[in-house]
């Protein structure tokens, strides 16, 4: 276990005189109980551990959300598990995360109610102006004769995901600033916002609401700090690689001091036997469920290797059709080289194993800006290593091209089409893909700076949009239908 230490600058100026002090225990972004990173990072069992070895519930335990989906098991569980490993830790508050309301408003509402702790939405509301899903509107707690304010802050996410149609974004300046009022009127010491958005919009709250003494964010994945307006703003990092520990001091008529310690959950950790039988309960669960039909298919589906890095393959089209009515898309492409397995599947039962073994990274579905220029570029990148049998090569919806392999790379794709009209090169195209292809992988280095639509820390999991989709049109029957061409 390593951990780092970071002074925040009050500090450093030697303001040592406080009336109070705390603990906090932080963390966001937790999708997974089981460790990640081929077991070598996190893990609810080491994280029990830790906890208990920090102080336990002499901590005030705090999230900042993100944790219902997107992951294998929450696939089949719907976040159940999640709830459960966190009402073992002792969680206290809880703000919301986009991937809260993946599941539907529904599902969120029973989450929160097995919650044994209290989820906090500030600034999301439903038509009746009450928090969503059941929620409190901020909390109020004296912990070791400190009296601390919560607030739980999101930025305009909600279209991003399945809130419901009442659900309302309300400003979160304007509504942190009214709330943080209020919260000090009613003698907190010390305000906390539990936030979920991006950094800038972080820096934005602390500028912009100075009653707000400490931003414990999430959304952004990896540690990250700023002081701004005497503000700190701390983020863990996702899915328990690390944990942070923060000691608050409060000074009267100050901003506290606020001491925080970063700890990576290694497997120099030892896992909590108790944890440890929890997650492996949902682990061999998650083996049955595995296991059950999601659906039918009339015709077989060809998920072997020289077709779908070669030419249209009718799989590549189903997959490539869910990708793209889930992200509301003018047209997607899915890499051939993600489509795994070598083999035929069907006709007949098709279960969520076979979907998540065809669709094995974990990858997300994400949404990119991009002209007609940049989409004829993807293309060109997806058949410019079309005798080599590369993983590029590019299985589609809403598209129609022809390409000729005997011409040279990046001169080989001869027409487009999308949504049936010729491509317009100066026109800004909706694109689905994967957040490897997101990321420059495969070559698409067109998508790497894209502006998003759907962003890396808002999609769902690739495998489950495509479950999901054959559960909704099953029997399905795809075709090879001439969206690729090859002259």
């Amino acid at each position: 276990m390593k951990r780092f230490l970071v002074l925040v600058a009050a500090l450093a100026m030697g303001v040592m005189a406080w009336a109070g002090e705390f603990s906090i225990v932080h963390f966001n972004d937790v999708y997974e109980i089981q460790p990640v990173k081929r077991g070598k990072l996190g893990g609810a069992a080491r994280v029990a551990t830790l906890i208990k070895s920090l102080g336990g519930q002499d901590n005030l335990i705090l999230f900042s959300g993100d944790t219902l989906s997107p992951s294998l098991m929450s696939s089949v569980f719907k976040g159940k598990q999640m709830i459960d490993v966190f009402n073992r830790l002792g969680v206290d508050y809880a703000a919301y995360g986009n991937h809260e309301f993946d599941f539907g408003p529904e599902v969120a509402a029973e989450r929160v109610k097995a919650s044994r702790f209290t989820w906090i939405a500030t600034n999301l509301v439903d038509g009746n102006d009450r928090p969503l899903a059941g929620a409190a509107r901020w909390a109020l707690v004296e912990w070791h004769g400190v009296k601390v304010g919560l607030l739980g802050l999101a930025d305009d996410w909600l279209e991003l995901t399945s809130p419901g149609p009442d659900a309302k974004y309300l400003d979160f300046i304007k509504t942190a600033r009214t709330y943080a009022k209020l919260l000090r009127s009613k003698g907190a010491e010390v305000v906390i916002a539990l936030t979920h958005m991006d950094m800038v919009n972080d820096e934005k709250l602390a500028a912009e609401v100075p009653e707000i003494d400490l931003i414990l964010g999430g959304h952004d994945h990896e540690p990250m700090w700023k002081v701004v307006n005497g503000t700190l703003i701390w983020k863990t990092g996702s899915d328990w690689r690390w944990l942070s520990q923060l000691r608050v001091y409060t000074i009267p008529g100050q901003k506290p001091i606020v001491v925080p310690t970063l700890y990576t959950v290694d497997a120099t950790i030892p896992a909590d036997p108790q944890m440890a039988a929890v997650v492996a309960k949902y682990a061999e669960a998650l083996d049955k469920a595995m296991a059950e039909p999601i659906g039918e298919t009339k015709v077989a589906l060809d998920a072997r290797r020289k077709t779908v890095r070669r030419e249209e393959s009718n799989l590549g089209n189903l997959i490539a059709d869910a990708i793209r009515d889930y992200a509301q898309a003018d047209c997607a492409i899915q890499n051939g080289g993600g489509i795994r397995t070598d083999r035929l599947y069907g006709p007949g039962t098709l279960t969520k194993k076979d979907i998540f073994s065809i669709l094995p990274f974990g990858n997300v579905v994400i949404s990119v800006k991009v002209t007609g220029a940049d989409l004829k570029a993807a293309l060109e990148n997806g058949v410019s290593q079309w005798e080599r049998t590369k993983g590029r090569f590019p299985q589609v919806s809403g598209i129609r091209f022809t390409f000729d392999p005997k011409r040279a790379p990046g001169e080989r794709v001869l027409e487009v089409y999308v949504g049936g009209k010729p491509l317009d090169p100066a026109k800004t195209y909706t694109c689905a893909i994967n957040d490897y292809m997101g990321r420059g992988g495969d070559g698409y280095a067109m998508f790497k700076n894209a502006p998003r639509v759907i962003d890396e820390r808002s999609g769902r999991l690739l495998a489950q949009v495509v479950v999901d989709y054959i559960e909704a049109h099953s029997p399905v029957a795809p075709k090879v239908e001439g969206r690729i061409v090859r002259k």
